[in-house]
């Protein structure tokens, strides 16, 4: 058992015969990170990697396989109260891959006022059903499988929102809302990096930035031209997007599997800063907003080494460091920030391949508890009020493809 940082901590060990696995507690005083429920959703396999989505009431998760057998990968409706199965969506057979369902959304993608389930699968098409029964109600083909989540925007100058996906091979869609195409870009690289939709340059119109493996970053204008495009940043696996300075720009942070952490500017693809860690760090983002309160934003970044650290997102600044995980991991999925707790400020929720979920101080990086399972974990958390209860709780999805709802007591 690794030593958590926070003060004094004492760990206490729980069976959970169910989830196959162990809850482990780091307490400061009162504090507790415990289990609301555990999906009975396991498999026979070890790197599900797809976040969930959560709306209504709804958890809306992922999981995959790499078995041929029928109904083996699927898109699955829990319950956010106990974690039961409402629907599912199972893939045929011959599509049951690890990478059979990426990450789901929730939204009003036709404008009818009512929202749709959205995820890109390895049918090659990005599937639209129904969130409260699961029934499939559209499907717009894909040169290849989809990755990341899709987004549903006011981008192109088309009447309405649209729905962008972007597939594995990096070819760019925008859909309108009666489902037409209105534009595609083939970027050429793959992509694994989450798009985003922003005003990235600050003139009033939004766009799109895409980040590739092949170290190129563009800015998509909504008609598809490009704005601006960057190469050279390294292999990107991992993006987020926020304001990070004074202008009115937006800034987008990038993770490298070789360890480098990249901010780049909204308005002209110019880099404000890099920052280095190691040759074999593997870095992830996720979270990039002021966690410490002192007025000026941050990025919080997992590398392979376990380590979590608070970067000065204006200037790459180390703020703080911490050791999650003594031994080296395979990778280290990002945190994510939110009010666990309910008293009005932030807490991170910071998952570790190891199995382990802790909740971190952003200001300090002191470990305030842990959770854990006997299984890996490759994603990040998706934080909300599952309960009801006015905060919000993490949902992780284990590489065993069992999903674990997580409620924070401080």
């Amino acid at each position: 058992m690794r030593a958590l940082t926070a003060g004094l901590l004492v760990a206490f060990v729980v069976g959970l015969a169910a989830a196959g696995g162990v809850a482990l507690t780091g307490v400061t005083g009162d504090a507790e990170l415990a289990p609301i429920w555990i999906s009975d959703t396991g498999r026979d396999v070890s790197a599900n990697h797809h976040a969930p989505a959560f709306a209504d009431g709804t958890v809306f998760a992922p999981v995959s396989s790499d078995d041929d057998e029928a109904g083996s990968c699927a898109l699955y409706a829990l319950d956010a109260g106990d974690g039961g199965v409402r629907w599912r969506y199972p893939l045929p057979a011959a599509n049951c891959t690890i990478h059979s369902v990426a990450d789901p959304a929730v939204a009003d993608a036709n404008g009818d006022g009512e929202p749709e389930v959205l995820a890109a699968t390895t049918e090659r098409e990005l599937a639209s059903f129904d969130p409260e029964t699961g029934e499939k109600t559209a499907a717009h083909p894909l040169p290849n499988y989809g990755y990341t989540r899709p987004i549903v925007a006011d981008l192109a100058p088309s009447p309405g929102r649209e729905t962008v996906v972007v597939d594995t091979t990096g070819t760019v869609l925008v859909l309108t809302r009666d489902g037409r195409e209105a534009w595609r870009v083939p970027f050429g690289a793959y992509t694994f990096a989450q798009p985003s939709v922003a005003d990235f340059d600050a003139d009033g119109s939004p766009e799109l930035l895409v980040a590739a493996r092949d170290g190129t970053v563009a800015l998509l204008e909504g008609t598809g031209e490009t704005r601006w495009r960057l190469s050279g940043v390294g292999s990107v696996s991992w993006a987020t997007v926020g304001d990070v300075d004074d202008d009115p720009a937006r800034e987008a942070v990038l993770a490298t599997i070789d360890g480098r952490v990249v901010a780049i500017d909204g308005r002209d693809g110019r880099v404000e800063w890099r920052h280095d860690g190691g040759e074999f760090a593997f870095a992830s983002v996720h979270a990039l907003d002021d966690g410490d309160g002192d007025g000026t934003t941050e990025v919080y970044v997992a590398t392979r080494d376990g380590r979590i650290t608070a970067l000065s997102a204006d200037s790459g600044a180390v703020e703080w460091r911490t050791t999650l995980v003594a031994e080296g991991m395979r990778m280290m999925p990002p945190p994510s920030m939110g009010d666990l707790d309910g008293d009005g400020g932030p807490e991170l929720l910071a998952p570790a391949n190891d199995g382990t979920v802790s909740v971190v101080d952003p200001a300090t990086g002191d470990v305030l508890a842990t959770y854990g399972r006997d299984a890996s974990i490759f994603t990040h958390a998706t934080l909300a009020d599952v309960d009801g209860d006015g905060d919000e709780e993490a949902v992780v999805v284990y590489a065993d493809g069992r999903v674990v709802a997580l409620d924070y007591r401080s």
